[in-house]
């Protein structure tokens, strides 16, 4: 059940709209203590607005997936100010649908840089978070 995870603490990505915001509403809903990161902080601060009757709380965080700094900030802000994350979902992505001869290498550059990369570095900043931690080898971390 949910009630487990009441009071712990989720990253995720991607949160000021669609499937991100969603899962931060239902995490919020189940009594978790969420911290939506986007470039759109805004939206995500208007939701937490939304959610303030919720048994969980939600904060909005300022954070472009392709900036290392931005991410590397959000988890620091994470560790200070809430004791780490127990939970991670990497949400964020960027789809652009063309054929390769029409391509724009800055779009696949974009695309690498939030679908991988920056999965990749959220998930290194997370485990070394839960090693800090000493939490169970049993990280909870989803990728969309």
């Amino acid at each position: 059940t949910m009630d487990q995870w009441k009071g712990k603490v989720a990253i995720v990505t991607g949160a000021s709209a669609g499937i991100g915001a969603a899962i931060a509403q239902a995490l919020v809903h189940h009594g978790m203590v969420v911290v939506g990161l986007a470039r759109r902080q805004y939206k995500i601060k208007q939701l937490a607005e939304d959610l303030s009757k919720e048994p969980g709380k939600l904060y909005a965080l300022k954070a472009d997936m392709r900036k290392e700094e931005d991410i590397l900030a959000a988890f620091e802000w994470v560790e200070k100010e809430l004791g780490g994350a127990d939970v991670l979902v990497n949400n964020a992505g960027l789809a652009r649908c063309t054929y390769i001869r029409d391509g724009k290498t800055e779009d696949w550059r974009n695309m690498w840089e939030v679908n991988v990369l920056a999965v990749t570095i959220c998930m290194r900043e997370y485990l070394k978070s839960m090693e800090k931690r000493k939490k169970p080898e049993r990280s909870n971390h989803y990728n969309q």
